[in-house]
């Protein structure tokens, strides 16, 4: 037995144990000569006065203490759970609440078209979820929705019961409450919280692996079996119609399936998070439904014990694994119950996956992860609604960004910058009125927040999408004039193909509208069309004809890009390749954006372009010159040619990088620490530099970057040669001139 108190000597010591899961927290001791010994589990905290605690530091068991004329008190508590291991909880009142843990992975979501009991609803497609979370190993039974509620509504009493006659609402009020009881306790692992499993969570999580009808590995075998006879490859997992005896069961009487979940098929039928909506057609990462109601109600899956021929949401087929059904969320049935999840909400950016981040108390702003890759940029010349200026290029993008999963929230906007000069006012509503420079504006205070916040990742930065990877991200993959739904328009005005994907002239009721209520595309992206215009990071310019590489734009301009069309415009601008563009002061109640967190330093890897970061955020751009052959020198006939400009055929056989811009004065500062030019301007370009001073630049920076690691094996920072200088200055022309054109 546990004492809680002692006195040895003139040291008064307390010991006690905080029980916080369902295996307690021990704490034992014993005296030997002038030292305290005490062996534990879990948390050692120590306070001088029984209320105030801390943590010992690095404390392990067995910890020795010496005895002398300082009173302390010792208390265990448990550790937070840690993701990867399943653990147990105890609620008010001693409750236990049992939770499995569940890895990330990819599955096929839906069923085949050939199965028994299939509904049209069940379109298979590729999902893949890219966060481990915790899954209740049981429906949440009536006594720990008392313990935390305070009450039981159920139909059927009984403490192992599932609890029943909950409404959406209902269920998502209980994870609310236990993520403040868990929190309060100190045992709420961070940056998670307890909610309702998404219908991709939930279905992921039932199968356990199983492609079949049911996660035991087994299908409905013959069409009576659907809903007219006992399944009886249903009955070892699952009270439903025909073994219930007309209600519920205590939780986890039933065969588990393979992850350690009971009853995912019936007993009582279980609310996801979702909104119901059509599933799409190819992968997708991470879904979570859409952002707000389109036509049903929330999801509900797994199937029930009822019995009524008038319902068939207690049969075999109800019970698949992929069988969805939906409600209104206030809705609340003896057959309607849930468990609960514990899902990571905040996630620093990790390259390759969506993240989440948090701007504000409850405010929170998705990023979607968007691979590098190539595509063809712009329009077919048969496109309905095509403009002249979407000529068709081809473009790689050789480095992957996050990009908005939705555009800006006046709630987010509000959060960061303190203000909301919106026209149509809502929290989901996307920001509007705002020019290409307070968008610009949030981008640089969020990038602030985000690295005091410790949450940027190295080398990234937010900022508004290029052009070119707000097409790219936009298209997902195709090349119709529509990312999703019916594909493509067919009138340049007014048809079906925008509805399903935007709010535009002929749907928005001239207003906008909460963000994500429309399908997304491919890669789980809402709003790209419609809604509010969207500014790029682009001046505007004519597009170019042949491949480009990581375009930016043109380096000045009077002009922003701005994509997507809005809800005031017909169907030809909110297109894929649809361009506008407005000067960046001007702010209308129809332009918003969209953030993407892309990399601003990049260590250089041959074949692309890079950044290296100099010192006091100083930047130098490096573009890749591939190998080839070109003409070198004059033809004879050209304008003020000198006779020194005999023309020969030069072959470079080795790729390598040239400044994108002359140096500047900014930068030879940051290397040298001088600045010897005669006109001052940190973005000028460096004069008054001899051949030497040049020479000992790039020899200074090959020393930096070689200390940094940032410097590629086998390469040095040096002058172009001759042939590599006008090589790189012609790009493929022969004229006088880079531009194609000649003196006159």
């Amino acid at each position: 037995m546990i004492k809680r108190s002692f006195m040895m000597g003139l040291l008064a010591m307390g010991l006690a144990t905080i029980t916080t899961q369902a295996t307690e927290p021990t704490v034992q001791y014993e005296v030997t000569g002038d030292e305290l010994i005490l062996t534990y589990s879990g948390t050692l905290l120590q306070s001088t006065d029984a209320v105030n605690w801390t943590e010992v530091a690095s404390a392990s068991s067995p910890y020795k203490v010496r005895i002398g004329d300082k009173k302390l008190f010792f208390c265990t508590k448990e550790l937070p759970a840690v993701p990867g291991e399943d653990f147990s909880t105890l609620l008010p009142g001693g409750v236990g609440l049992d939770i499995i843990w569940i890895k990330p992975g990819t599955f096929l979501m839906g069923s085949p078209t050939d199965e028994l009991g299939r509904g049209d609803d069940e379109t298979r497609h590729q999902v893949t979820l890219t966060k481990g979370y915790w899954l209740g190993k049981y429906e949440v039974t009536q006594a720990q929705y008392q313990a935390v509620m305070g009450k039981n509504p159920s139909s059927f009493k009984g403490a192992d019961l599932p609890v029943e006659q909950v409404s959406w609402n209902d269920a998502m009020n209980f994870c609310s409450r236990l993520t403040t009881i868990e929190k309060a306790a100190g045992r709420l692992p961070r940056g998670y919280e307890y909610t309702l499993p998404t219908e991709a969570q939930w279905e992921y999580a039932c199968r356990a692996g199983t492609t079949t009808a049911f996660n035991n590995g087994k299908n409905i075998l013959k069409e009576e079996q659907i809903k007219d006879e006992p399944c009886p490859n249903l009955d070892e997992v699952a009270w439903y119609r025909y073994n219930s005896d007309k209600k519920t069961h205590s939780v986890g009487q039933r065969k588990s399936n393979a992850w350690g979940l009971y009853d995912m098929h019936g007993n009582v039928v279980e609310w996801c998070l979702d909104w119901y909506d059509d599933y799409p057609t190819s992968a997708v990462v991470d879904p979570e439904g859409p952002a707000a109601r389109v036509s049903y109600g929330r999801v509900f899956r797994g199937g029930c014990w009822h019995n009524s021929n008038s319902s068939s949401i207690g049969t075999a087929a109800a019970c698949r694994s992929a069988c969805r059904c939906s409600n209104d969320p206030d809705f609340n049935y003896s057959v309607l119950g849930f468990r609960v999840a514990l899902v990571p909400i905040y996630y620093s950016p990790t390259p390759g996956s969506s993240a989440t981040i948090e701007v504000a108390d409850d405010v929170r702003l998705k990023l979607n992860w968007i691979e590098p890759g190539t595509f063809i940029m712009g329009s077919p010349k048969g496109e309905v609604g095509r403009d002249s200026g979407e000529t068709q290029h081809e473009v790689t993008l050789t480095r992957g960004y996050w990009m908005g999963k939705y555009e800006v929230t006046q709630a987010q906007y509000e959060a960061v910058m303190g203000k909301n000069p919106s026209n149509f006012k809502g929290a989901d509503l996307p920001v509007e009125q705002v020019s290409w420079f307070d968008a610009m504006d949030f981008c640089l205070k969020l990038t602030a927040s985000e690295r005091t916040a410790g949450r940027l990742p190295e080398g990234y930065e937010y900022t508004l999408p290029t052009e070119a990877q707000w097409e790219y991200a936009c298209r997902a993959g195709t090349t119709t004039s529509l990312n999703s739904g019916f594909g493509s328009i067919t009138d340049e005005e007014k048809c079906l193909g925008p509805d399903q994907v935007s709010w535009y002239k002929y749907n928005s009721k001239e207003t906008t509208h909460p963000v994500g209520q429309k399908l997304s595309n491919a890669w789980g992206l809402y709003d790209m069309h419609g809604n509010v215009w969207e500014w790029c990071l682009d001046w505007y310019e004519e597009y170019p004809t042949s491949a480009v590489v990581d375009p930016t734009g043109a380096d000045a301009g009077m002009y922003h890009v701005m994509r997507g069309g809005a809800w005031n415009n017909p169907a030809k601008l909110i297109r894929s390749a649809s361009r506008s563009y407005n000067t960046p002061r001007v702010s209308y109640f129809n332009t918003g954006f969209r953030v993407a967190l892309t990399p601003v330093i990049y260590p250089p890897a041959p074949g692309s372009n890079a950044t290296i970061a100099l010192s006091n955020g100083v930047k130098l751009d490096l573009n890749w010159i591939k190998p080839g052959t070109f003409t070198m020198g004059s033809p004879e006939d050209e304008l003020d040619r000198l006779d020194d400009e005999t023309q020969h055929k030069v072959t470079l056989t080795k790729g390598y990088w040239l400044g994108k811009y002359e140096v500047t004065q900014a930068q030879y500062e940051a290397v040298m620490g001088k600045n010897p030019s005669y006109w001052k301007g940190a973005d000028l370009p460096v004069e008054r530099v001899t051949w030497f001073d040049a020479k000992e630049f790039c020899e200074k920076l090959t020393a930096i970057e070689k200390a940094a690691g940032r410097l590629p094996e086998g390469y040095e920072y040096t002058l172009p040669t001759e042939a590599q200088w006008e090589y790189a200055c012609r790009a493929g022309t022969t004229t006088a001139l880079n531009n194609g054109k000649d003196l006159s």
